[in-house]
């Protein structure tokens, strides 16, 4: 079996959808792990509290315990809801991608999605750290490095990985057609091609035509020849 190669078409849809989709991804894909980090985070900070609050039993530090529970309750749903909207930035992605390389004739759209969603959210997990250690080297602030030049990095290199990933899936999910097809049509191009070279090097010809609207000539059957008798 061999592959078809992609049109330009194609390709370059792959490298924009990669670009496009990789970005809603990477977004909803980092924020669905720190939301999934402060969850429980903040669940066990709540079961800490409730734990401290039953062995004091004082009435001032059960009142300032309960308001801390109060604003952890208050943060549990607050991120829940990041959760929740991370998931669906997840979901867009995928249609996204799908959709534009429905669009531009992809052979297996979805297919193609998927397998790229698939290594992106592996790749992803060791980009972030990769990302957040090359925002480090560039500034010396504690700040400055986490909170505002690592989106920045991420963001050029979430376009530039989701280019190279949603290419190379597309590539490996062309359509694939019988080796001996392709052979045969390659046979038929050169032999054309041959034929048409000896026709401009033998130059104009003329073929003879039968005319086919001439009457048919009756042709008398030949007697055999006879002996003489000596």
């Amino acid at each position: 079996m061999a592959a078809t190669p992609l049109t330009r078409n194609q390709t370059q849809s792959a490298v924009i959808a990669g670009a496009v989709a990789h970005t809603i991804f990477q977004t909803g894909w980092f924020a669905f792990g720190m939301s999934l980090a402060a969850l429980i985070a903040a669940s066990l900070f709540g079961g800490l509290v409730g734990a401290l609050s039953n062995a004091l039993g004082g009435e001032e530090a059960n009142s300032v315990l309960a308001a801390i529970g109060a604003g952890s309750d208050i943060l549990f749903w607050v991120v829940i809801s990041f959760l929740i909207g991370s998931l669906i930035l997840i979901g867009l992605s995928i249609l996204v991608s799908g959709w534009m390389l429905s669009a531009a004739g992809q052979h297996r759209p979805w297919r193609t999605t998927m397998s790229a969603v698939g290594v992106a959210a592996l790749v992803d997990i060791a980009l972030f750290w990769v990302y957040l250690g090359i925002a480090n080297l560039l500034t010396d602030s504690g700040i400055a490095g986490p909170v505002l030049l690592t989106p920045v990095i991420a963001l050029v290199g979430g376009i530039l990985v989701g280019s190279l990933l949603w290419w190379l899936m597309a590539l490996a999910n062309r359509e694939k057609v019988p080796a001996v097809i392709v052979a045969a049509d390659s046979t038929s191009v050169s032999a054309l091609t041959a034929e048409g070279a000896a026709a401009v090097e033998a130059g104009p010809s003329t073929v003879a035509v039968p005319d086919a609207e001439a009457e048919p000539v009756a042709v008398e059957p030949t007697k055999p020849a006879t002996r003489k008798k000596s």
